[in-house]
């Protein structure tokens, strides 16, 4: 017994090593398959409110329309920075850069073409009105050769430079006059992830050995009066930003996560056209963090995020603000490696050892609660507390657990069954032992007879053999059961074939002919039926369970005689109607019913029983349909009485393809008396009407055994 408990523990223990490698070293692909599932819980959660701290000031169509093509002439900018400061806005934020002179100005043309004179200068316009405004310009980062200055910034941080932190060769900056009369500057460089979605945002850079903040954190900067900021580390890990009122957790790349509100337009937007014109409340800009950017599609500056997949980058800013601001955020904790780790263990190691003592019912029924359970903590993590865990492994963890269970579940539950077999499969006819001891013919030579085979099977016995959980007490039932059935089978000439574990395969007309074969088998099955009924009062008492039975019987040609080996033979019964008698019992669970018989049975039948037509079929393998006919005792015949002329009309009716009548019939009947059968019947129906073949066949295709 404790090998193999420590068996069943290694093989989870090898699967909690081979997740926790899994985990360790393939972060890219685990990192993508969490994002999407995390973007399913940003769309369960779904939008949320904003704070009304934040303006976008839109270079929309309309300004495009009316001002031509960007970029503008920079005196229009200078006036839209005049206005906004004007009405006391906060501190304004541009989203563009000006690396180029502008072509519009006096100025400018008048060189280009040899004049002179003193003419109207634009980008000096501007950068005296950038001078004397509470304006953050913006600039961008690359690898590529730079043409302009160092960028100028007022918040400092007590590092040069962080190890893991984006580190940038060049920097494409606002012209010279533009940098030089800025009061300060931020970058804001965007990197969409795996699946080309912008889930983060660099809030940090490293540039010619020095630490420049992104345009957001330094709007946030200059607003909070934070003169330097402090880099946390853990160990030697970066975690956050420590600002004079506020920290701000990022990743050790200096990467804050961004929770979106929503799709775009959540923030509000007015266009540059009405701030130039000054058409625009003065309570939409006081004291607010403005941002100047473009919704323009031409302009090139939309991406995809989770709630959209086309939000202008000006917007993106806005939610990291406002994130900000609201102190809302999602991140990733320093100790996450360990937080997840220990949840594979959990669900793996721990959960499996706990596994080993439960049946396969209660295995997937507590994977079923505990993903539910997990997920949803996971939710409440991610949006309540804010913290960013691995989404994948769980569900990974606790599957590969529940299939190794099973697994062994399954190994364990087939040796029980080929214990079982071998206890029980042994001949019992009596009949048969007769003719061996009597007859000195040709009985047992193999030939062709027409006999009435039966088969029955106990309904969900792998849950009854799990809920006993002991092989002597499994054996102990089944003896109780099998001892009145196979005295019946036998008491009316029957041969018991074989037991297959639970299941009883017998026949009428072999290895002695009988001429009524067929009534004899039928009266059996009732009679089975109507002992169980009473036997299942003890077997209540006795192992707590309620034994249900199918039975399945058909009529018709099969070989039978001894086959084996030299050594090892058996008297049996094969051909194609012993497997078709074999599918109809297959077919009493489907059918919601305890006994069927097949037409041929029927009609050799010469006693009188209670019937119950059922379905025209075409088992698996078969092209031909058979009708299926319930018997019934006379206890359920007497239930049948009352809604058996429903029953008729109903059948007469999905013949006649009325099907509208014969559903409404099989919903008045299901009311009256809930079967199976009724639902089989309003499923089909509901098939038919739903199809556009409306010459579908009436028959019951099954494509299982």
């Amino acid at each position: 017994m404790h090998n193999k408990i420590r068996y069943k523990l290694l093989s989870f223990l090898t699967i909690l090593i081979l997740l926790i490698f899994s985990y360790i070293n393939f972060t890219d692909t685990n990192k993508n398959f969490d994002e999407k599932l995390r973007n399913i819980f940003f769309e369960i959660r779904g939008e949320i409110p904003v704070s009304s701290n934040v303006t976008i000031i839109d270079i929309d169509e309309k300004s495009i329309d009316a001002l031509g093509q960007w970029p503008f002439a920079r005196i229009h900018m200078a006036q839209v920075l005049a206005n906004l400061s004007s009405a006391n806005a906060g501190i304004i934020g541009l989203d563009i850069i000006f690396s180029e002179y502008d072509r519009s100005s006096p100025s400018f043309m008048a060189k280009q073409l040899g004049i002179n004179g003193i003419y109207k200068d634009y980008d000096n316009i501007l950068a005296s009105v950038i001078s004397n405004t509470p304006t953050i310009i913006g600039y961008f980062f690359n690898n590529n050769n730079s043409k302009n200055i160092t960028p100028m910034v007022k918040t400092l941080f007590d590092k040069n430079s962080s190890k893991n932190i984006a580190h940038f060769s060049n920097v494409v900056t606002n012209i010279d006059v533009i940098t030089k009369n800025a009061y300060s500057s931020g970058f804001f460089n965007a990197f969409s992830d795996v699946s080309g979605q912008i889930v983060q945002m660099p809030l940090i850079a490293e540039y010619q050995n020095k630490i420049y903040p992104s345009l957001s954190l330094e709007m946030i900067s200059l607003a909070s009066n934070t003169s330097k900021i402090k880099l946390l580390y853990n160990e030697n890990n970066l975690y956050g930003l420590k600002l004079k009122n506020m920290t701000i957790p990022v990743d050790e790349y200096g990467f804050m996560r961004i929770n979106f509100a929503g799709k775009k337009h959540k923030f509000k937007y007015i266009s540059f056209l009405d701030i130039l014109n000054g058409n625009f409340h003065v309570a939409d800009i006081k004291n607010k963090f403005i941002l100047i950017g473009t919704s323009v599609i031409t302009l090139a500056d939309l991406r995809s995020t989770v709630y959209d997949l086309a939000m202008p980058g000006v917007e993106i800013h806005a939610n990291v603000i406002d994130n900000i601001l609201r102190g809302d955020f999602i991140y990733s904790s320093s100790y996450r490696i360990i937080m997840d780790i220990g949840i594979i263990i959990l669900f793996t190691f721990i959960l499996g050892f706990i596994f080993l003592y439960f049946s396969s019912f209660w295995i997937i029924f507590t994977v079923v609660v505990l993903l539910a359970f997990t997920y949803y903590n996971l939710y409440i993590a991610l949006f309540d507390y804010g913290l960013v865990l691995s989404l994948l492994y769980p569900a990974i963890s606790i599957f590969s657990t529940m299939f190794i269970a099973l697994y062994l579940n399954n190994i364990k539950e087939r040796k029980q069954k080929e214990f079982i077999k071998d206890k029980f499969s042994k001949k019992v006819s009596l009949e048969v032992v007769n003719d061996l001891l009597l007859n000195n013919n040709d009985t047992f030579k193999a030939k062709e007879e027409n006999i009435t085979i039966f088969f029955s099977d106990i309904r969900s016995f792998t849950n009854i053999s799990e809920k006993l959980n002991s092989p002597q007490r499994l054996i102990n039932l089944l003896n109780r059961y099998l001892e009145p059935m196979t005295t019946t089978i036998v008491k009316n000439k029957g041969t018991v074939d074989k037991f297959i574990g639970d299941a009883i395969m017998a026949y009428w007309n072999a290895p002695n002919k009988l001429e009524n074969h067929a009534d004899l088998a039928v009266k059996t099955a009732v009679k089975q039926i109507e002992i169980l009924e009473k036997l299942n009062i003890k077997l209540k008492n006795e192992f707590d369970v309620d034994l249900k039975i199918g039975i399945g019987i058909h009529t018709g040609l099969a070989v039978v005689g001894e086959m084996g080996s030299k050594g090892r033979s058996d008297y049996t019964v094969i051909g194609d109607n012993v497997n078709l008698g074999s599918r109809i019992e297959g077919l009493t669970k489907y059918f919601g019913a305890k006994i069927l018989i097949s037409q041929n049975t029927k009609e050799l039948l010469k006693d009188k029983y209670n019937f119950k037509y059922i379905a025209s079929v075409i088992v698996k393998g078969k092209t031909k349909s058979i009708a299926l006919y319930e018997v019934l005792t006379n206890k359920d015949a007497k239930l049948y009485e009352l809604i058996k002329d429903d029953h008729i009309e109903a059948i007469n009716s999905y013949k006649k393809r009325e099907y509208s009548k014969a559903i409404d019939l099989f919903y008045k009947i299901n009311e009256q008396q809930q079967n199976i059968l009724n639902e089989v019947y309003i499923k089909k129906i509901t098939q038919i009407q739903e199809s556009l073949d409306k010459h579908e066949s009436l028959d019951f295709h099954m494509d299982s055994k």
